[in-house]
């Protein structure tokens, strides 16, 4: 499948290797992709990746653009545990957070313009709809939005909420996350299939990096 070249990947997409960071950084250079993600998507992930900034972040001058995708609190990190860790990444990088999650954590805002907001998908109670997203980007002014197109898929099979959503925040948007999905939220490899169904969305945003989730099926 060719893809258009503002198309990059999400190391939370690799299965063997989104817990080693060299590894996933080697695989996604070795593929040729531009952009990047860095899912720290736990706490132990994010702690290991600011260890591999401390030592490798020379690895990452290839990509045009790499992104941060802040991790879930847990037992051990709070939400401002995770912000406050966060803040010595966010000087080179955009951090993507859950809405529902992070939306009266008032720390985000010392990250400015670096803290995006992602909708989320029907699994969550919050963070689906553009009044959600609204209430989330209104609190925090300097921050960005990354669509979910995805997301926004499980949610309403017209996609209609996501050109809601481009219609509102389209001036914010600073990437966008793709891929194959199941009706209850779970990620599977993205297909052609996926590509023509989420097109009327992505043809409004060629202009931000696009990144996969999920690998592309064979």
């Amino acid at each position: 499948m060719r893809l258009p070249g503002n198309v990059g990947i999400a190391t939370g997409a690799y299965e063997l290797e989104r817990d080693d960071w060299d590894a996933a950084i080697a695989r996604a250079a070795g593929e040729g992709w531009r952009f990047l993600e860095l899912t720290a998507i736990h706490w132990e992930r994010l702690e290991t990746l600011v260890d591999f900034l401390g030592r490798g972040r020379d690895r990452l001058g290839g990509f045009d653009r790499v992104s941060v995708h802040a991790p879930l609190p847990n037992r051990e990190a709070s939400p401002s545990r995770i912000v406050e860790r966060l803040e010595d990444l966010a000087a080179d990088f955009d951090v993507v957070f859950h809405p529902d999650v992070f939306r009266d954590e008032l720390s985000v805002a010392r990250l400015g313009g670096h803290a995006v907001f992602e909708n989320m998908d029907v699994q969550k109670s919050f963070g689906k709809d553009v009044d959600d997203v609204a209430t989330v980007l209104d609190e925090f002014p300097a921050s960005g939005f990354c669509l979910d197109v995805a997301h926004v898929w499980t949610n309403d099979r017209s996609l209609r909420p996501g050109h809601v959503l481009l219609d509102r925040f389209g001036d914010r948007l600073r990437q966008v996350h793709v891929s194959g999905i199941e009706a209850d939220g779970t990620h599977r490899p993205t297909t052609r299939a996926d590509w023509h169904l989420y097109a009327p969305l992505l043809e409004r945003c060629g202009h931000v990096p696009w990144l996969l989730e999920a690998v592309l099926a064979v």
